[in-house]
Formats: structure tokens, sequence, C-alpha cells
């Protein structure tokens, strides 16, 4: 490496492999999912057609979420610069996402008159509490895209994206 090219920051390697993983478990759920309406045979989900749709129509997009961010980590190792802005957009949308999830466990537990009901087998452990619980999952999950957002619009590293792509590659 020589002096005028930078590697890649800590935090973009970090940025990245939370992405990855981030996509994975979005494959895993969507593959779940996908057997859970085609394959499996339950009445607890049911065989009517919009649904069926709707349903697929998540995990399509769910699929194409993860094919975007695979593209976005080659795009980060490589410092390109369209990588950048493609890891401030998935920031934003797992922001909105996320932050609108947790709001909804947040309203449901307020809502539901069963929210006090005791877990059994866990004293002292209620309804309400792991709605909690999965809320503040959400927030984090949240806090993760803010990050993003503020970090990959950095004078620094916009510098370094910058910098990456003005010169020639071979």
């Amino acid at each position: 490496m020589t002096d005028d090219e930078v590697g890649v920051p800590a935090g973009v390697v970090i940025a990245a492999l939370i992405l990855g993983v981030m996509a994975f478990v979005g494959l895993l759920l969507a593959a779940c999912s996908a057997f859970a309406l085609f394959i499996s045979n339950t009445p607890l989900i049911p065989r009517i057609p919009s649904v069926r749709l709707l349903a697929a129509g998540l995990d399509g997009l769910i699929i194409a979420l993860a094919i975007l961010a695979a593209f976005t980590i080659v795009g980060l190792f490589r410092l390109k610069l369209w990588a950048r802005y493609s890891i401030t957009l998935l920031g934003l949308l797992d922001l909105v996402v996320f932050a609108l999830m947790a709001a909804g466990v947040l309203f449901g537990r307020a809502k539901l008159e069963m929210s006090g009901m005791q877990i059994p087998g866990h004293p002292g452990v209620t309804l309400g509490d792991i709605m909690v619980g999965l809320a503040a999952i959400y927030a984090i999950l949240a806090l993760i895209g803010v990050w993003w957002m503020i970090y990959f619009n950095l004078g620094r590293l916009r510098s370094i994206f910058a910098d990456a792509n003005s010169r020639l590659t071979p």
C-alpha cells in the first residue's frame, strides 16, 4: 500500500459485518416464512390467497434487501462511493422500520388488556415486560440505522470514499 492509499476503516468493516448478520437473519426469516406458508400444513396459517400473496411479497422484499446488502458489503470493502450511499439509505430504512416496530409493540402493550398476565413458570415476569424487552431490541436495531447514517456522512469518511473513487483502478 502506498502513502496515498487508505485502508478500509475499522468502522466500515464493523458496519459491513453487522449488515451481513442482519441480511443473513433476514434470509433465515424469509426462508422460515416461505416454509410455513407454502410447505407446512398447519391450521394456524390461513390458506387465503391474498394473505399468501402478501407474505410472499414481503419475503421477496426481504430477499431483495439481502441481495442489496450483499452488494453493499462488497462495495464497502472496495470503498465504492455508491456503497456509502447505499448503506446510508439502508440505515434510514432500518431506522424507520425498527422504530415503527418498537412503537407498534409499545402501542400494543398499552392497548392489550392481558399485558399484566404472568408468564407461567416465570414468577414476576409479565407479558408486558416481554413486550417492553422486545421494543428495546427493536430500538437498538433502529439505533444501528442512526449510526450508519451519521457515520457514513462524516467528513473524514466521505473524503476516504471520494479519494478511493477518484483514483484510477486498473
